[in-house]
């Protein structure tokens, strides 16, 4: 047997070894290859030195995948223009999505239980544009140049496995509303378990960044969802580029942003499963333009070799920026529910004035744009408590709140004043902030 090893110009995840793998395995003479994606070396074994590919032979067979080979370690790498570009992209797009996640334009943007279907997909379309683009729009590009590289050959378009992956997250959003709509308020989300399985694939996602910008440290991880794990199981190389997608955009349900949580408690409170389905099929709607936009820009960049690499450095970036971000607000979330009084903030912030009324002590807060104020309430512990939140114009997630330790649901707030009753917890300090953590938290001082 005869072995010869070239290096790979182009690879970005795992997924670029099975293709890679399986491609050249299929030439005449070769008995076994091997694709590092750690090293950017492919190792090829024939039965004679004749059955060996040469480098011009590899470059015409992937030419179209977009990879390239020698026979020394390449020096190539992008012009310090274009990584200029790149970055210049990065930072537009996430100034863009903090200007969007807490801009007055969307006040108009409003759902209630007397909203309707166009309500719920404009309602949608300002999630796209907001909190819900940073996991959904993040999990998109982490897996968009592997399933890019598996439709060559298949789909000459390539878009196949992201009309899957949209028209599942459509199906599974639209079966779902009307399963919540039929359950009404039996059913309840557990936000600590929607933000564990959101930890989870965020620390994926940002593994798969960071492999995307090329750090050998990371690119040690096998994260190989969509090659050799898959394959073992469906022996068929055209069946896991089907299933991943398929089973990614169903799953998205089940990681929601603010929006997503009050267009499915919109669902819940309509008590109805035809009216539970068409508020979140709206919704699912409304967020599709964004994610089509990320899909078609996949495909066509990743096929352009002109920006190819350019584009899996701004998609590698905005992974890890998005998938940071997310984490932060999640690990947020989970932090105990109480502190010790000591750690409750000095006398020099000044507390709320805490009121009586009647058999209830009155606690207030204001939801205002993306902030609520005061930054610190004063309650009694063990009591009745009558909670009055007023909303003031606040935007996205700024409208559901959670009060964590105090109140166990999420209050999805209508505009003017929401009340909600409970019974104060023993003494401690306590936090409020939004469903995905992203407000600044007020903080409850219970004495």
């Amino acid at each position: 047997m005869i072995k010869k090893t070239y290096y790979i110009t182009g690879m970005h995840c795992p997924g670029c070894e099975t293709l890679i793998e399986r491609s050249a395995g299929k030439i005449k003479g070769v008995t076994a290859v091997k694709v590092s994606l750690a090293s950017g070396k492919i190792e090829i074994q024939a039965r004679s030195a004749q059955a060996i590919p040469t480098v011009k032979q590899l470059d015409h067979r992937f030419k179209q995948d977009g990879y390239t080979f020698t026979e020394h370690r390449p020096k190539t790498r992008l012009q310090p223009g274009k990584i200029a570009a790149v970055m210049g992209a990065f930072l537009l797009i996430v100034l863009l999505f903090f200007v969007l996640e807490r801009s007055p334009l969307l006040n108009f943007l409003y759902v209630d239980s007397n909203s309707n279907f166009i309500a719920y997909f404009l309602f949608g379309l300002a999630a796209g544009f907001s909190s819900c683009a940073a996991l959904v729009g993040s999990l998109l590009l982490s897996v968009q140049e592997s399933w890019v590289n598996q439709a060559i050959g298949r789909n000459k378009a390539g878009f196949s496995p992201f009309l899957l992956f949209n028209g599942a997250r459509l199906v599974s959003f639209a079966a779902l509303g009307g399963l919540l709509g039929l359950l009404g308020g039996v059913f309840q989300f557990s936000l600590e378990a929607s933000a564990v399985l959101t930890i989870l694939i965020s620390v994926l996602i940002f593994i798969i960044g960071m492999q995307m910008l090329g750090v050998p440290l990371f690119q040690r991880i096998p994260l190989n969802f969509s090659g050799r794990w898959i394959g073992r199981v469906t022996n068929q190389p055209g069946l896991q580029n089907k299933i991943m997608p398929i089973l990614i955009g169903a799953v998205t349900f089940f990681v929601p942003c603010g929006f997503t949580l009050i267009a499915q408690a919109g669902a819940l409170r309509s008590g109805n499963f035809l009216e539970g389905l068409t508020i979140l099929l709206a919704f699912a709607l409304g967020t599709l333009p964004m994610l089509l936009a990320i899909s078609f820009s996949s495909v066509k960049l990743r096929q352009n070799h002109r920006f190819s690499n350019a584009f899996r450095l701004l998609s590698g970036l905005l992974i890890v920026f998005f998938s940071t971000y997310t984490l932060i607000t999640q690990i947020s979330l989970l932090r105990p529910a109480s502190l010790p009084l000591e750690n409750s903030p000095s006398a020099s912030s000044p507390p709320a004035a805490l009121q009586d009324e009647g058999e209830y002590q009155l606690m207030q807060m204001e939801a205002r744009g993306f902030e609520y104020f005061p930054e610190v309430i004063t309650i009694k512990a063990h009591q009745p408590t009558r909670f009055e939140i007023f909303s003031n114009d606040s935007l996205g997630c700024a409208n559901a709140v959670y009060a964590r330790g105090l109140y166990p649901d999420i209050i999805i707030l209508s505009p003017g004043t929401n009340v909600v009753e409970f019974t104060a917890p023993g003494p401690g300090t306590y936090q409020i902030s939004c469903s995905m953590w992203m407000v600044k938290p007020i903080t409850v001082v219970v004495e």
